[in-house]
């Protein structure tokens, strides 16, 4: 009967109950898509700064990543080869040499990293290839040939076909130079990147550098790099003493900081956002419950008690907060699966905030079944929260004051 009756009363009170309705549903709805967009924005950075070169995990020798010098190189190559080739959940590495140069052309000459890689291997691990702006790509045959930064390029005022002399320390530190010629120019969007990069034929810079079957890491991607952080433990427990496997996580623990103090401010607007909303609600279920004071009077009257009075409204706005929830997660599911498929882009984004590491223009969602429940499950406990208030304050009035309330 109780429930019946919270039916007839949320049929007979329509523009009340299409505030409520329609206050937790915009409410659900735009949790959801601030949520996807939040996560969206921290995959893009995750994806801009780890596959464009960094990768997914990389194997060095230990006490490298501290001081990347010659002293802390993998000397035997062919051995990690040998081993990486061994393990089932390694999809693709490859060894990679990095020392640091001057390039000169004509009157100017800038610092530069200078890395020796395999081409044909590089493209499963970064976007240096589709990169490609001017040229074209280099080839593992190639030898005096030089990869170049966009930003670099300019620096230096070179274009695809020019020279430049390169003048580095070899392995033994003796002096190693060489000419090459430009090859092909890229772009990622990442300015300290393309301003300070340049990428060489690994097979003759190690002729160059004399650091054949030498690298400075190599870099690795897995079957499932979604679980790099397992494989890498993995890989640790496996290696020789002397080398070490580091995830993305800690090749790039600034990037982490970032994303935690950025998620840090994005839980403290959520909290902001949670604390307006459960007032809001508690507000507008408090003006809807004592704008019927005097009906509530009139049932305690025929002989309702105090509990079945909380019975009766907690089931109507429970049935409202339910199909008013459940409309905001489809709601805000659509969206959020429509921006993910069609983001909004805005011209002129990535180059404004290309020091951050967006390389795009596109404000990139997130669409995630588990994180849109628990969020529609958040706003629906909060609905429930702001209940109790007001039916505790109206079951406080007896039924005399309640059927002569005004």
């Amino acid at each position: 009967m109780l429930y019946s009756l919270a039916i007839k009363n949320i049929l007979a009170s329509k523009s009340r109950t299409l505030t409520i309705f329609l206050l937790s549903m915009f409410a659900t709805a735009f949790f959801i898509v601030y949520v996807a967009f939040t996560n969206g924005s921290h995959e893009q950075m995750i994806k801009s700064s780890v596959e464009i070169y960094t990768g997914y995990a990389h194997i060095n020798a230990k006490g490298y990543q501290e001081e990347s010098d010659y002293d802390h190189l993998i000397e035997d190559a062919g051995q990690i080869e040998t081993f990486l080739n061994q393990k089932p959940f390694v999809s693709n590495f490859s060894p990679r040499f990095e020392t640091y140069a001057l390039l000169s052309q004509k009157e100017k000459t800038v610092g530069s990293m200078i890395t020796g890689i395999i081409p044909s291997r590089e493209s499963s691990f970064s976007h240096l290839k589709s990169s490609l702006v001017k040229g074209s790509y280099l080839e593992d045959n190639d030898t005096r040939a030089i990869y170049i930064g966009s930003d670099l390029a300019k620096r230096l005022s070179i274009d695809v076909g020019d020279e430049i002399a390169m003048i580095s320390s070899s392995l033994d530190y003796s002096t190693a130079a060489d000419l090459f010629k430009v090859k092909g120019i890229f772009k990622t969007g990442l300015f300290d990147f393309d301003s300070s990069s340049a990428f060489v034929n690994k097979t003759y810079l190690d002729s160059v550098m004399m650091s054949e079957n030498k690298a400075s890491y190599f870099v690795v991607s897995f079957i499932d790099n979604k679980a790099a952080d397992h494989y890498v433990e993995t890989l640790n427990n496996d290696l020789p003493q002397n080398y070490e496997a580091l995830s993305w996580k800690t090749l790039l623990f600034d990037l982490v900081q970032l994303i935690q103090v950025d998620s840090l401010f994005g839980y403290i607007s959520i909290s902001v956002f949670f604390v307006v909303i459960f007032f809001v609600i508690m507000i507008f279920n408090y003006v809807n419950i004592y704008a019927r004071v005097r009906q509530i009077g009139l049932l305690r009257a025929l002989g309702f008690t105090p509990k079945d009075i909380r019975v009766l409204l907690f089931n109507e706005l429970l049935i409202i907060a339910l199909l008013s929830v459940s409309f905001g997660a489809i709601v805000g599911a659509v969206i959020t699966y429509y921006l993910e498929i069609y983001p909004i882009t805005i011209s002129g984004l990535a180059e404004t905030y290309k020091e951050y590491g967006i390389i795009s223009d596109t404000i990139p969602t997130h669409f995630d079944t588990f994180t849109i429940i628990w969020n529609a499950l958040s706003i629906f406990i909060l609905n429930i929260s702001s209940m109790f208030y007001p039916i505790y304050k109206i079951n406080k009035l007896s039924v005399t004051e309640a059927m002569r309330y005004v």
